[in-house]
């Protein structure tokens, strides 16, 4: 399994630093923790329980990790200048200790030094009770800096996206009239799981039938009946990093004339959002190409969300295909396209990712998109 590399961390370290006028950086916000020093809280390890703090030092650039003692193995192999662990179990002997709480002291100990100085923090992660009395907004930074990914960045979305493709192909090879959607789901789990050797975080839209309608939704126990569409929107979280893939299937591998009509559409109008994915290009352009395309088939009336956003450690965000976006893409994003159609109690979406390039779009995800 993959993670972020100390060259790819460190760089974005220093560029943070050039792009804030602070003494001290306070970075609470898990996904950005990892951003900066590759260590990843996994939502499924018991670790994941209790604050961490990067603090990186605005003179020396010397950055710390301030961990709860069943991080700091983890720490320790992050690309952080020093780690300092406290405790707040072990499992054995200690008595537990409220690890959010407990975590306080331990930050303003390092924050004391900086009193009056200028400190580097993004609104709604720095903790209640942090002693800092100067502070500098820096999450938008942040965020704009995510817009375009490293190459370690990338390693993992690619990570995900075998991942992903691993799923699409179970789902193909097992859907079929009198399987529920809970069945599927399950199926669809394993196959991530043995593809990239590890666990993953499996959120999506897994809608069959009347529920497609909808737009998606978490799998539940209906049965999937013949002449069924069903949509499988899976965006897993896969060592911190996300891909966001989706097919629809036919239940029973046989397609009504409308369906075919639906299928091609999308994908059209997929293949028409993608020819815009350059650096220059302005969100709002490609949402109005997704958009025209499904209106030469006269689809565009139940088409009712994005065409698509920005992917990496979060999902959705930066840049969104909308109609009200001035955003404008840049080399090195990572973007979906989804084009849908909803109504007459059906419903269908098609989704695949791509990196913007200087010379255009390439594809990052290879599932397929035919309905059957």
């Amino acid at each position: 399994m993959l993670t972020l590399t100390r060259t790819g961390c460190v760089r974005r370290q220093k560029a943070l630093l050039e792009r804030t006028d602070v003494d001290l950086l306070v970075i609470a916000n898990p996904r950005h923790i990892q951003y900066l020093s590759g260590l990843y809280s996994s939502p499924l390890q018991l670790s994941a329980w209790g604050l961490s703090f990067l603090l990186i030092d605005g003179s020396s650039g010397e950055s710390t990790l301030v961990v709860h003692n069943a991080l700091a193995a983890a720490a320790e192999l992050a690309h952080a200048d020093k780690v300092v662990s406290w405790r707040s179990y072990d499992f054995a002997n200690l008595p537990g200790v409220d690890s959010y709480a407990a975590a306080i002291p331990q930050l303003n100990e390092r924050l004391a030094p900086y009193a009056g100085r200028r400190v580097g923090i993004e609104p709604g992660w720095l903790p209640f009770g942090a002693e800092v009395s100067q502070t500098v907004e820096i999450a938008s930074t942040l965020h704009d800096m995510r817009r375009v990914k490293d190459p370690d960045e990338l390693a993992l979305l690619r990570e995900a996206m075998t991942a992903t493709g691993a799923a699409h192909r179970a789902a193909r090879a097992l859907i079929r009239p009198g399987i529920s959607e809970i069945d599927l789901y399950n199926a669809i789990h394993a196959a991530m799981t043995e593809a990239i050797g590890g666990p993953v975080l499996l959120l999506g839209d897994f809608a069959s039938g009347e529920r497609a309608e909808g737009g998606g939704g978490p799998p539940i126990a209906r049965t999937l009946l013949a002449g069924d569409l069903m949509i499988l929107d899976l965006f897993p979280l896969v060592n911190g990093y996300r891909a966001d893939n989706t097919a629809t299937l036919s239940v029973d591998r046989r397609l009504t004339p409308r369906q075919k009509e639906i299928e091609i559409a999308l994908n059209e109008a997929m293949a028409a959002g993608a020819q815009l994915l350059r650096p220059g290009a302005r969100s709002a352009d490609v949402y109005h190409a997704v958009r025209a395309k499904l209106a030469e088939h006269a689809l565009a009336g139940r088409f009712t969300h994005h065409a698509g956003h920005g992917l990496g450690l979060g999902q959705p965000e930066a840049p969104f295909f909308v109609p009200g976006s001035d955003e404008v893409l840049r080399a090195g994003e990572v973007v979906t396209l989804e084009p849908g159609w909803y109504g007459e109690g059906t419903g269908a979406r098609i989704e695949h990712n791509y990196v913007v390039t200087e010379t255009g779009a390439e594809m990052l995800s290879h599932h397929l998109t035919t309905f059957a």
